[in-house]
């Protein structure tokens, strides 16, 4: 690995639901839970790929607007 990279869970929440919203081209689209977790799965595991690493802390969780 050459670095990490640790974001706050609100934080990668929210930037993951912004990604999603402006692909989406503003079509209503609701983002469950499920479909989230697996988005967030795979940046962490593309990274990692990159050989960066990604924590998420949940240490002090800020409500996301989900």
């Amino acid at each position: 690995m050459t670095g990490k990279i640790i974001i706050r869970a609100g934080d990668f929440n929210n930037e993951v639901f912004s990604f999603l919203t402006k692909v989406g081209a503003d079509i209503p689209i609701e983002w469950d839970t499920e479909a989230l977790d697996r988005v967030k799965n795979t940046v962490v595991e593309v990274y990692q790929k990159m050989g960066v690493r990604i924590e998420i802390d949940d240490r002090n969780p800020v409500p996301a607007h989900l």
